[in-house]
């Protein structure tokens, strides 16, 4: 008896072994399944399922708008969700979607727990955030603790003190049930696949890294009210760098003064800080706001000019000019017409 109670025993302990070992696999493919990276080449189009679209149709959809390689794993994960009879027919924009779980998450809830969010170029993490809370009722302080979370950060390799910057601002459809790290993924995959797409159509003036590119671009979206300035104003922070100057770019001065945008004084230019680009030479240690594609593009490829100094006419345009005494000239015109102006 005592000899069947042991033989027992061991064959429950292999068999429970071999439970938990068969669990542990299929807990690893599904992870491994549902993490599959994919990358759509176009993922600012929308695509559209039909109404009773089967899986198949729908992966072959997604492969045509080169969005998958693998119908297979699509088709897989369908069927470990247990969504093949779930896809709904609509649009649908795939921005910042980077794993086949996001995919089928998508396009396998209803409507109503989707919303179209807008994240204005220039913004900070913080504006984003505000954003995002108001439209989806995130967790700001969650969502702000994790772009500063340096493993977290590292996860997408980029060596950077924050997120700030690599949220790409664009309008996208969220749903509802997205967590502040599932967000901030998608926002981050944006940003990478848009920097990618640049390095594809413009060949880079200097050797610049992305962490480089991402916060000059930021300092020209913060100085541009228009697009086509962008390039020249890039034009006079490369062609400062090159000749060892300081940036002097008010907008890093704005970054590191608490509250909203306002005048500067010739007191906030003395604070200290390694964003103050009136004090330290070269790039700021990172982003102050998250650019857009206009911005990046300027950054990358900046116009030929020998411009050094600019100011605005304080109508959102500036003049441009190559020394400080065309500069100082420019200011005291620009006075001159303010006074006029007043009197008028």
């Amino acid at each position: 008896m005592p000899e069947n109670n042991f033989t027992f025993g061991r064959n429950y302990k292999i068999a429970l072994g071999t439970g938990l070992a068969l669990f542990a696999i299929c807990l690893a493919l599904y992870s491994i399944i549902l993490n599959w990276k994919i990358d759509c080449e176009h993922p600012e189009r929308s695509i559209t399922i039909q109404k009773g679209a089967s899986a198949t149709a729908v992966a072959e959809l997604l492969k045509s708008e080169s969005c998958l390689e693998n119908t297979g794993i699509f088709k897989l994960a369908l069927t470990m969700t247990m969504k093949n009879r779930s896809i709904r027919s609509g649009r649908y924009n795939l921005k910042g979607i980077s794993s086949v779980g996001q995919l089928v998450k998508v396009i396998s809830s209803p409507s109503a727990d989707l919303m179209k969010v807008t994240l204005l170029e220039g913004w900070t993490v913080q504006e984003f955030a505000s954003e995002l809370n108001d439209k989806l009722q995130i967790d700001s302080y969650e969502f702000i603790r994790l772009s500063q979370d340096y493993d977290f950060i590292q996860g997408f390799n980029i060596d950077a003190p924050s997120l700030e910057g690599f949220l790409f601002p664009d309008t996208y459809i969220l749903l509802r049930t997205y967590t502040e790290e599932e967000i901030l993924r998608i926002l981050v995959n944006q940003y990478q696949h848009k920097y990618r797409q640049l390095l594809k159509e413009f060949e880079p003036v200097r050797r610049m890294n992305m962490l480089e590119v991402t916060s000059l671009a930021s300092i020209i979206q913060g100085e541009a009210v228009y697009d086509d300035e962008m390039p020249i104003i890039s034009s006079i922070y490369h062609n400062r760098l090159d000749q060892d100057m300081m940036l002097q770019a008010d907008p890093t001065i704005q970054y590191i003064i608490p509250g909203k945008s306002r005048r500067l004084y010739n007191k906030d230019l003395e604070v200290d800080s390694p964003y103050n680009t009136y004090k330290h030479k070269g790039l700021p240690p990172g982003p102050i706001n998250n650019p857009g594609l206009k911005a990046m593009q300027a950054a990358i490829f900046p116009a030929e000019t020998d411009y050094l100094y600019f100011v605005s006419n304080g109508e959102g345009r500036h003049i441009f000019t190559r020394n400080n005494e065309e500069h100082n000239q420019a200011k005291l015109e620009l006075k001159r017409k303010r006074r006029l102006k007043r009197k008028m």
